[in-house]
C-alpha cells in the first residue's frame, strides 16, 4: 500500500448521513453540553458566541457539504485547532505544580475550541456519534467545574438528546441494509417494526442504569476530603480594603466597619439584605431584625461544623466586644501556614477537615471555617491573623470567590470533655482565664444564683454546659420576633427571666455568662451554620440567614469546643458517615414550595376519605382499559370468550385442538347442561365466517343467550 493511499484512506469520509433527525438530536445533545460548560464559567464572549451559533452553523454546513471533499476544510480545522493550543499555552504558562488547579478553565476553553471546530465536518454517521462522544466528555468537564445544581437541566436536556440520537442512529443504519425480494410497502413495515424493537433495549438499558445510579446514589458514601497537589482558589478582583488587617464589611452599608464617619464603603450603597450585624467589630444584642434567604457561601467539607467567622470576649451586659486588637500577617506562595496561638493548636493529633468555599454574596473579609484552621489556600497569598483564631484578608470577597481552609481539630466525644477536668480553674492557663471569664461588676443576682444552682448538680464542666442548655430549652422559647431590650437592661436577665425568648445571640451570650460565672473560660462565636447539604453536589449551601452566634468553652488537656443550644452539629469526636444521598428528603422538601397551613393540618382527614376513592379509580381504570381492550377485538372472539370463561369456571376449559362448536356441544352435554349453549356456538361460528356484513339481529341474540348464561353460572 503506498503512503498517497493510506492518508488517502484515512482522510476519506464515511456515507453521508441523510437523516436530519439524527443531525438535530446531536446537534441538541452537543448544544446541552458546551451550554453547560459556559454555564460554569468557561469561556469569554467570542467563544460563548462560537459555542452556541457556532456550533449549530457547523452542523447545518456539515450537512450541507456532505458529499463534498474536505481537504481545504480539514486544513483549516488544522490551523483552528493549533491557534486554539497556542491560546492554551499562552494561558497556562508559569502555572506550577501548586496551580494545577488554574488549567482547569483554559483546558475546557480548549476542548469547547476543538469541539466548536469539529462541528464543521460532520458529515457522516460516524462523525456524528464520534460529537456525541465529545459531548459525554464536555458535559463530565462541566461536572467537574459545577459547584451547584444549575447544571442539572442542561443534564437533562442531554441524556434525553442523546438517548434519541442512539435510536435515531440505529434506525438510520438498519435502513440502509438492504431489503428482502418483497413488496415495497412490506419492507418499509418491516423496517418500522425493526425500528421499535431497537427502541425497547435502550429504553430497557437506560431504565437499569437510572434505577442501578439511584441505588448507589442512595448507598455510597460520601466524599471524603481527598488530598489534592493543589486545593481551589480564585478571586474575582483584588480590591484592598482600607485598612490592611482591619475588618471590612461593605454589605452592613453605612455600618460597615472600615466606612469613614458612617459613610458607605466603596464597595456597597447601603445596608444590604445579606448583612449580619455580629460580622463587625461588636455585637450589640439590643439589634433586632435577621438577614434573607440569599445564598452567601457554597462549602465543600466531608462533614458538617460551624464555619466560623470571629470571637467576642468582653461583655458589659449589652454588647459583645473584641479585647485583644493585635494583627500577626502570613503569607506564602500556596499553601498559607498560619502562626496560630498556643490555645488553638490541638494537644494531641488533630483530625483534619478541608473546606473548600464558594462565595456567592459579598460580605466581610473574613475567611470562614471550621475551628481552628492551621492552613489556608487564598489567592492573594496574604492573610491577617488575630488571637482567637479570626482570619482576615487584606482584600474585598466579592462573589465568584474561592478559597480552602485546612482545619484541625482534636477529636473529643462527650466522655472526653467530661474527663478534660472539673469545674473550676483547674488545669486552666491563668492568663486565659484571666481574659475569658471577666465580666462587668453588676452581673444581675438571679443570674448567678441560676448559674450556681446549675453547678451544683453538675460534677463537670461538661455536664455544667449541658444542663444549662436543658434549663434554657425547657424555661426558654426560641423565636426571631422579640421585644426591643429595654434602656438600661442587662440582656441576659431579660431573656432569661423577663421576655423568656430570644434568639441565637441572647441564648448564647446567656450560656456564656453564666459559664463565666463558675469560673469557665468561654467565649462568644459568630459565623454561619453549617446550612442545607445539597446531595447532588455534595456541598452545604449556606444562606444569609444560616449567620449564627454560639459558644465556645474551654476545657483543659482539649481545648476550645463549640455548643449551641439552637442547631444540631455534632462534637469533633463524633462519627459522621453520611452516604451521598444525605439531606435528599429535606432538600427536596426545602426546594417545593411550602404547604398552606390550612392544608398542613387538614391532610391527614384528606388521606383518609381520599384513600378508598383512590382504590375505586384504579379498579374502575382497570375495567374501563378491559372493556376497551375487547372493543378493539372481533365479536366473535370477545363471544368465544364470554363463553370460555363460563366453562372454565364450571371447570372445563376449552382444549386447544377444540373448534367452538365442538367445546359448546361438550359443555352442553357436560358441566352446563344447556342447549343454549349450542345455540350461542353456531351464532357465533356463523358470524366469523359469514361471507357478508354480519347480522345485527343473530349478535343480539347470541349476546343475550351469553347474558342469561352468565347470571346462571355467575360470572
Amino acid at each position: 500500500m503506498s503512503l498517497v493511499g493510506a492518508v488517502k484512506r484515512a482522510n476519506a469520509k464515511g456515507t453521508p448521513e441523510e437523516s436530519i433527525a439524527l443531525r438535530v438530536a446531536v446537534l441538541v445533545a452537543v448544544l446541552a453540553a458546551a451550554g453547560a460548560a459556559v454555564s460554569q464559567g468557561v469561556g469569554g464572549p467570542t467563544l460563548r458566541v462560537a459555542a452556541t451559533l457556532g456550533i449549530a452553523f457547523g452542523f447545518a454546513y456539515s450537512h450541507h457539504a456532505r458529499y463534498q471533499n474536505g481537504y481545504v476544510l480539514k486544513g483549516f480545522l488544522a490551523a483552528g485547532v493549533l491557534l486554539a493550543f497556542g491560546s492554551f499555552l499562552s494561558q497556562t504558562s508559569g502555572a506550577g505544580a501548586q496551580a494545577l488547579n488554574e488549567l482547569q478553565v483554559p483546558l475546557a476553553e480548549l476542548f469547547l475550541w476543538v469541539q466548536v471546530l469539529h462541528s464543521l465536518d460532520v458529515p457522516a454517521r460516524r462523525d456524528l456519534l464520534f460529537s456525541l462522544l465529545s459531548s459525554l466528555v464536555l458535559m463530565a468537564v462541566a461536572a467537574v467545574l459545577s459547584v451547584s445544581s444549575a447544571l442539572g437541566p442542561f443534564l437533562l436536556v442531554w441524556a434525553i438528546a442523546t438517548l434519541a440520537s442512539l435510536v435515531l442512529a440505529h434506525r438510520s443504519e438498519l435502513a440502509e441494509r438492504p431489503s428482502l425480494d418483497v413488496p415495497l410497502p412490506s419492507a418499509a413495515a418491516s423496517t418500522r417494526a425493526a425500528g421499535r424493537k431497537s427502541v425497547r433495549p435502550v429504553v430497557a438499558v437506560v431504565a437499569m442504569a437510572l434505577a442501578l445510579a439511584l441505588a448507589v446514589f442512595l448507598v455510597l458514601p460520601a466524599a471524603g476530603p481527598g488530598r489534592a497537589v493543589a486545593f481551589p482558589s480564585r478571586l474575582a478582583n483584588r480590591l484592598p480594603v482600607p485598612e490592611q488587617g482591619g475588618l471590612a464589611n461593605p454589605s452592613l452599608g453605612g455600618d460597615d466597619p472600615a466606612s469613614r464617619d458612617g459613610q458607605t464603603s466603596s464597595t456597597g450603597t447601603g445596608r444590604a439584605s445579606t448583612g449580619y450585624f455580629g460580622f463587625s467589630e461588636s455585637l450589640d444584642t439590643g439589634i433586632r431584625g435577621r438577614p434573607d434567604n440569599t445564598l452567601v457561601m457554597r462549602v465543600r467539607a466531608a462533614r458538617p461544623d460551624f464555619w466560623r467567622g470571629q470571637t467576642f470576649d468582653t461583655w458589659d451586659g449589652r454588647t459583645w466586644k473584641q479585647s485583644d486588637q493585635r494583627i500577626r500577617s502570613s503569607s506564602g506562595d500556596g499553601a498559607i501556614e498560619l502562626i496560630r496561638a498556643a490555645e488553638d493548636r490541638p494537644f494531641a493529633s488533630g483530625r483534619e477537615l478541608i473546606q473548600t468555599v464558594h462565595v456567592e454574596a459579598t460580605g466581610p473579609n473574613l475567611l470562614f471555617a471550621a475551628h481552628s484552621a492551621k492552613k489556608v489556600y487564598f489567592p492573594d497569598r496574604r492573610v491577617f491573623e488575630m488571637s482567637d483564631g479570626t482570619i482576615r484578608t487584606a482584600v474585598h470577597l466579592p462573589d465568584d470567590s474561592v478559597y480552602t481552609v485546612v482545619s484541625e481539630r482534636m477529636p473529643a466525644g462527650e466522655d472526653d470533655l467530661r474527663r478534660a477536668g472539673e469545674i473550676g480553674r483547674r488545669g486552666d492557663d491563668a492568663a486565659l482565664v484571666e481574659r475569658y471569664t471577666t465580666l462587668p461588676p453588676n452581673v444581675p443576682k438571679r443570674v448567678r444564683e441560676l448559674a450556681d444552682r446549675l453547678a451544683a448538680e453538675s460534677p463537670n464542666r461538661y455536664d455544667l454546659v449541658r444542663s444549662i442548655e436543658r434549663w434554657m430549652a425547657e424555661n426558654t422559647a426560641y423565636t426571631l420576633d422579640i421585644p426591643p431590650l429595654p434602656a438600661g437592661a442587662d440582656a441576659v436577665e431579660q431573656f432569661l427571666f423577663e421576655d423568656q425568648q430570644g434568639f441565637c445571640e441572647q441564648i448564647a451570650t446567656a450560656l456564656v455568662v453564666m459559664l463565666r460565672s463558675q469560673h469557665i473560660p468561654a467565649r462568644l462565636a459568630v459565623g454561619y451554620a453549617p446550612g442545607q447539604r445539597n446531595p447532588f453536589t455534595g456541598m452545604w449551601e449556606v444562606r444569609a440567614k444560616d449567620a449564627h452566634a454560639w459558644a465556645e468553652v474551654w476545657f483543659p488537656s482539649v481545648g476550645w469546643q463549640q455548643f449551641d443550644p439552637t442547631a444540631s452539629v455534632p462534637l469533633a469526636g463524633d462519627p459522621y458517615s453520611g452516604a451521598a444521598a444525605t439531606g435528599l428528603l429535606a432538600y427536596v422538601k426545602a426546594m417545593l414550595p411550602s404547604v398552606p397551613d390550612a392544608l398542613r393540618t387538614s391532610a391527614r382527614p384528606l388521606v383518609l376519605a381520599g384513600a378508598p376513592l383512590l382504590v375505586g379509580a384504579f379498579f374502575a381504570v382497570r375495567e374501563l382499559r378491559r372493556r376497551r381492550r375487547e372493543a378493539r377485538r372481533a365479536w366473535a372472539d370477545v363471544a368465544l370468550g364470554r363463553l370460555e370463561r363460563m366453562g372454565t369456571k364450571q371447570g372445563r376449559s376449552r382444549r386447544p385442538w377444540e373448534t367452538p362448536t365442538g367445546y359448546a356441544r361438550t359443555l352442553a352435554v357436560s358441566v352446563l347442561a344447556d342447549a343454549r349453549v349450542q345455540r350461542v356456538a353456531a351464532l357465533v361460528e356463523a358470524d366469523a365466517f359469514a361471507p357478508g356484513p354480519p347480522d345485527p339481529d343473530a349478535r343480539a341474540e347470541a349476546d343475550r343467550l351469553l347474558t342469561e348464561l352468565e347470571e346462571r353460572v355467575g360470572v
